[in-house]
């Protein structure tokens, strides 16, 4: 289960790279609902609270933060262990490693809600991704394996250690960042070389039909705040059952109903399991030069892939809306489900 600070990150739109000045993010504007209107499937409110503990004028940040501190103290409640009024301040990045390469003239190019960090080397050529829970060993498996039987590019991976990942520093920008810059010819040789790389990985079946991690461990099912792990899982049937285990309501009606909306026949492919825009990198010319963060891939039924990024989608930066035509089939059916269950499910 991810942290409480995993939880606001992946709430207010973490998971973003830090520039220097950029201290505004943009925020989407609502259109106004009526009293008790509930938000559509899959879209988790952003407007202020209107519960009387909320004092007028809090932040949207400071209203998430006090509904989540709540959602700690439950959880911990229910676990039988002290439930403190707050989670433990958060921590800084220091692990020995980093204070090494920072003080040898590296930076701190990313940063994710004190959870995650990414550390360029001072030579260049290298970076070091730091976790402050743990580094999943099943990141660099899966970054090695797609290296060696696809031609998907990925970084080279150097060291793995408990809580740090170095690998190869490759030159590019994110499509998060520079979808709308590319030039039309340049989109273009994006989205087909996207299409062959999503093929090549769909080519590759799960082993025994399993769903699972790509080491063959818990598969993870990610939503609007939390990740619910589970498994390994023998088949689509077993997977579906997980995935109605944690709604909101325990309603056994509610539950058949969406149970019986999953299919069971899809095939387990191998999946990426992230495939967000800021994970995806290129640069004008040569299209993708990387895909990253591979800490979820593993093997999914084979709509996983792309109705993942739709659960919580940037359609800021324009690229969201591309992956349409980046897989060979739109999965409608697979998507009202999925966002049925995003709104309905606690995690």
């Amino acid at each position: 289960m991810a942290s409480v600070n995993e939880a606001v990150d992946e709430a207010i739109g973490g998971n973003r790279p830090v520039h220097p000045g950029d201290q505004h993010q943009p925020q989407t504007a609502q259109a106004a609902q009526p009293e008790g209107a509930r938000p559509p499937f899959g879209i988790a409110p952003h407007q202020k609270s209107s519960q009387p503990d909320e004092p007028a004028g809090d932040s949207d940040g400071s209203s998430l933060a006090r509904r989540l501190r709540k959602m700690y103290q439950e959880k911990r409640q229910a676990q039988g262990l002290p439930a403190p009024p707050s989670p433990p301040p958060p921590p800084t990045l220091n692990h020995p490693l980093a204070r090494e390469l920072l003080a040898a003239g590296g930076k701190i190019i990313y940063e994710k809600s004190f959870v995650c960090w990414l550390v360029k080397h001072a030579c260049g050529t290298k970076v070091t991704k730091f976790n402050r829970i743990r580094t999943r060993p099943t990141e660099a498996e899966a970054m090695r394996f797609v290296a060696k039987h696809t031609t998907i590019p990925v970084p080279r991976v150097y060291d793995v250690g408990d809580k740090h990942l170095t690998m190869e520093f490759i030159e590019g920008e994110s499509l998060e960042k520079s979808w709308t810059k590319l030039s039309a010819e340049d989109q273009a040789l994006v989205i087909r070389q996207l299409r062959d790389y999503v093929g090549q990985l769909r080519a590759i079946k799960s082993p025994d039909g399993r769903i699972c991690s790509f080491d063959g461990g818990p598969a993870t099912d990610s939503r609007r705040l939390l990740g619910l792990s589970g498994g390994p899982f023998a088949d689509e049937p077993a997977y579906n059952d997980f995935l109605v285990s944690d709604l909101l309501w325990d309603s056994d009606g509610v539950r058949e109903m969406l149970r019986g909306q999953l299919r069971s026949d899809h095939e387990i492919v191998l999946t990426h399991g992230d495939l967000h825009d800021i994970n995806i990198i290129a640069r004008p010319g040569v299209g993708v030069v990387a895909i990253v963060d591979w800490e979820l891939a593993g093997y999914y039924p084979e709509y996983h892939e792309l109705i993942k990024p739709l659960r919580v989608p940037d359609w800021r930066s324009g690229f969201d809306e591309q992956l349409f035509k980046v897989f060979p089939k739109r999965y409608d059916a697979e998507f009202v489900v999925d966002q049925a269950l995003t709104s309905l499910s606690r995690h």
